[in-house]
Order: C-alpha cells, then structure tokens, then sequence
C-alpha cells in the first residue's frame, strides 16, 4: 500500500457558524470565570489559611501535652509533701476536719465471722464435707 493511493480528502469538518460563535463563547466563560472568582472570596482566604492550619494544631497539641504534664508534676509533688507531714501536723488536720466515731477504732475478729458463707458463697456444712473428703491431715507440707 503506497501514500500516493490513499484519497486525498479532509475527514475533519469544522461545524458550520463555529469561528463565528467562538469570540462570544469566549467572553461568556471568561465572565462566568469572573462572577464565580467575585463570589467565591473566601476560596481564596482559605488557601493561605489552609497552609497555616497544620503548624496552628501542632502548637496547640504542644500546649496541650505541656498543661497536662504541669498537671501531673502537680499531683505529684502534692503526694510528696503529705509523706512529708509530721504526725503532729497530720493530728491537727484530723482533730479539725475529720470526724471519726470510736466505732472507727475498734477491731473487728475475724472468728465471729463466717467466711466461708461470705467469700466463697458456700454453707458451712458444705465447706466442712469437702474439707473431710480431701483430707487435710494426711497432707505432707
């Protein structure tokens, strides 16, 4: 196959009135263009303000986790001054403000209470048949 045999014909076609409608579409989108730049101002606030948004929460984090640890030195340093109270300090802040009944002080034996019923939520005469079905006694320590 040579060039030469090839129909020499335009297959592209312009559409008819084109050149004659192309300056007035120019000059309506180049002014829609206008309208929607005059509208849309705060696009073009936003750009710079985008860029300065990321160091903004940077700090602010910083701010932030610098309060917190204030904060935490705080607490501790409060933890260490009342180990350091001397007890007559700690009597005199008691005798002031606590109020504390002699029923706080008085010891409580554990024999008068059955625990096995409190803590392992079993009766007695339970607790007492498992004890002599493993028996205790025999054990070697």
């Amino acid at each position: 196959m040579k060039l030469n045999d090839i129909p020499k014909r335009n297959v592209h076609q312009v559409p008819e009135g084109y050149f004659d409608r192309l300056p007035m579409q120019i000059m309506e989108r180049t002014a829609r263009r206008e309208q929607v730049t005059a509208t849309a101002w705060y696009a073009s606030l936003w750009r710079p303000v985008r860029h300065a948004m990321a160091p903004l929460i940077l700090l602010l984090m910083f701010v932030g986790i610098y309060f917190f640890n204030i904060q935490q030195n705080q607490q501790q340093e409060m933890v260490t001054t009342v180990a350091s109270l001397s007890d007559e300090e700690i009597m005199v802040y008691l005798d002031t403000y606590a109020q504390v009944e002699t029923a706080d002080f008085e010891e409580h034996s554990l024999a008068d209470q059955d625990l096995a019923v409190e803590f392992l939520n079993v009766s007695s005469t339970t607790a007492e048949e498992e004890l002599e079905y493993y028996k205790i006694n025999d054990l070697d320590y």
